[in-house]
């Protein structure tokens, strides 16, 4: 019952990350759309305030133009006239030269910059350009169909330069919202991940510290009887019980230790020169009496010539002792392991393989993480804290080693353990 209701709010719990998820997504595509609005709208309003400038330009532009009312009657001569000889054409450039300068002046008082280029057109047949300004110069030239037309032959990029550095702060803080909330999102998940395993872990120290504690207290329980002290075959076996159990708490508290330390940057090495064969020996023994319960079999092979290394020893022989309590550990039926030692350019190879459930890519990707625990196959009975090769690739990088993994679903496990022997 206490699983079902766990599950229903593990579930729940899940649902409230993915609605909230969802509404952020929601909220960060909303707010993008608004940018690119107002990035529209302000690209508008700044075209509006551009055209008003223009035309307030141009209007004085005129009116100064007009001033010389001479000029503007021989220009006005110069284009009522159906055929224009060289004479005419030299004036009317002239005027034209001389308007255009007054422009270029109002469109620096005016702030404006664009290239431009202007026209005087005399004809309702002539075409003016696309996209082009018009002022009438009726009223200067008094003509009815002179039309002066200004045309900026950049205007959009003009447009987009007076706002430019506006769009590409707007596009910046886009791709910082987006980034940091991908960030946050990653974070999130990575955590909640993480919260999962330690929970898994307090309920995993929990159970291993609870098996040993009742063993001890049953054993303190017996010795406390009577008819017990009087047998002193039955006060060594408990007493034994309670020695052993009591070395598995500390074996599991020192471990934790261990891990706490190599986190602070406060592991240190009592390094010494040793022989690994003799160490794997003694894990071989250490390890013998749950093989054989298993029905197991160890196939040894020590090609290597050269077994000495130098590094902590106890901490070494915790890295091997993890492999194989593993190798047992993830085996369907009898235990089937193999141990192999080699030399390889300076360096010592230690091979823990077996023939257990394996594991897939994916698991293989995680199995060094912390608190991490594969998948069990049809093994309900398989103990520990999801640290033990977490550990053991953190103890092997202080030793400037490496330890690798290559495993197959159904077929077995490989760990290769490469310590320098330089």
């Amino acid at each position: 019952m206490i699983k079902i209701v766990q599950k229903l709010i593990n579930r729940l719990s899940n649902y409230r990350i993915q609605i909230f998820l969802g509404i952020s997504v929601v909220v960060l595509i909303t707010l993008l759309l608004i940018q690119i609005r107002w990035i529209g709208r302000a690209r508008d309003l700044n075209e509006e305030q551009f055209n008003h400038r223009v035309g307030m330009a141009l209007h004085e532009s005129v009116d100064e133009f007009m001033k010389d009312r001479e000029r503007c009657e021989a220009m006005s001569a110069c284009m009522s006239k159906s055929r224009f000889d060289a004479n005419d054409s030299a004036k009317l450039e002239s005027e034209v030269e001389r308007l255009d300068s007054i422009i270029k002046q109002q469109f620096q008082n005016y702030q404006i910059q664009s290239a431009y280029t202007i026209e005087v057109l005399t004809s309702a047949d002539e075409q003016p350009r696309s996209k082009c300004f018009y002022y009438s110069l009726r009223k200067a030239l008094s003509h009815d169909k002179a039309v002066l037309n200004v045309y900026f032959n950049k205007r959009e990029q003009s447009l987009m330069d007076s706002m430019g550095s506006m769009f590409i702060l707007s596009v910046i803080l886009i791709l910082i919202l987006f980034i940091f909330f991908g960030l946050t999102v990653f974070s999130f998940l990575k955590d909640k991940k993480i919260l999962g395993r330690t929970t898994d872990l307090i309920n995993n120290i929990a159970h291993e510290f609870k098996t040993p504690m009742a063993t001890i207290a049953l054993a303190g329980k017996m010795l406390g009887r009577e008819k017990v002290n009087s047998q002193p075959n039955q006060v060594i076996h408990y007493a034994n019980m309670i020695t052993s159990e009591n070395d598995r708490l500390k074996k599991q508290v020192d471990q934790l230790l261990k891990l706490s330390c190599i986190d602070r940057g406060e592991l240190q090495l009592n390094s010494n020169q040793f022989n690994v064969h003799e160490l794997l020996k003694e894990c071989i023994d250490s390890l013998s009496v749950r093989l054989s319960e298993r029905k197991g079999e160890l196939i040894v092979n020590k090609s290597a010539v050269n077994d000495l290394i130098t590094g902590d020893r106890e901490l070494i022989q915790n890295v091997f002792l993890n492999l194989l309590d593993n190798a047992i550990k993830y085996s369907s039926g009898k235990p089937e392991l193999k141990l192999e030692t080699k030399n390889n350019n300076g360096s010592l190879l230690i091979l823990v393989s077996d023939k257990g459930i394996g594991m897939s890519k994916e698991e293989q990707k995680h199995v060094f993480d912390r608190y991490y625990r594969a998948p069990t196959g049809d093994r309900h009975d398989v103990k520990g804290f999801g640290i033990g090769l977490s550990y053991s690739r953190m103890i092997i990088d202080a030793h400037k080693g490496s330890i690798n993994v290559w495993s197959k679903k159904n077929y077995g496990s490989t760990f290769t353990v490469m310590i320098p022997q330089s």
